[in-house]
């Protein structure tokens, strides 16, 4: 009930605290730790006997890739995350590929808490650029704590538990990688999908004034338009 309680207070007093926030946050994301212990014991040892050529592709993604930086400023309750790494043109390079990807590719995530827009700029599936509504996301609140980079996190859950994240109410700010959000406090660990995201440097208002600007540029659509013309164009290449 406590731990209940103190969310509630900082809700109520989050949206002014993070109006006078600044700074930028730098993650890294890997291949998890589970998917790399699953395919090292189980996947791996199946595909030395029947599929070398598919294990050799798989071994680059999950063995031989670098982590990816990403990087999320924020000021006056907005913010925009990126994947900041500039890869080879080597096409032959999967693992890197499949981790940029993974990380957010060239997708922009943008965050107003003021008038909670959130939104996703992407210019690569459907060749335009399409800016789109990012969905309400649903969360469940944990009490399990840990410390990341000197905060005390806690953690949150959400898709059935398939999406974990690890925030601190320390710095009151409701985003973090990915365009994920909502939380109480600035997420400074996120396990989506194969990959994890970890924050390893953290600066607050710093000299140098921070400006977040809203995503311009290209067709802006609510989430379930931008989902109709993925249909349409799916259609358009594969038929009924």
């Amino acid at each position: 009930m406590k731990f209940i309680i103190n969310i509630l207070i900082f809700c109520i007093t989050a949206s002014f605290f993070s109006q006078n926030i600044s700074g930028k946050v730098i993650y890294e994301s890997t291949i998890n730790r589970k998917e790399l212990n699953n395919y090292l014991t189980n996947k791996r040892e199946k595909l030395k006997l029947k599929r070398k050529s598919v294990l050799e592709s798989l071994d680059k993604v999950y063995l031989y890739t670098k982590a990816i930086k990403s990087k999320l400023t924020f000021s006056s309750g907005k913010g925009l995350f990126i994947v900041e790494d500039k890869l080879s043109p080597d096409i032959k390079n999967l693992g890197q590929r499949f981790l940029k990807t993974s990380a957010g590719g060239s997708n922009e995530y943008y965050y107003n808490e003021t008038s909670k827009t959130y939104l996703i700029k992407n210019c690569e599936t459907l060749g335009d650029c399409f800016i789109y509504t990012n969905n309400y996301l649903e969360w469940e609140l944990t009490q399990e704590s840990k410390k990341i980079n000197g905060y005390v996190c806690y953690k949150a859950t959400r898709s059935k538990g398939k999406i974990i994240v690890w925030y601190t109410p320390s710095i009151p700010i409701n985003f973090g990688p990915k365009g994920e959000y909502g939380l109480p406090g600035l997420i400074l660990e996120l396990e989506i999908g194969k990959i994890i995201f970890k924050a390893k440097k953290i600066v607050l208002n710093p000299k140098e004034k921070i400006i977040v600007e809203e995503l311009k540029g290209c067709k802006r659509v609510s989430y379930e338009e931008y989902v109709k013309e993925i249909k349409k164009a799916k259609k358009s290449v594969f038929g009924n």
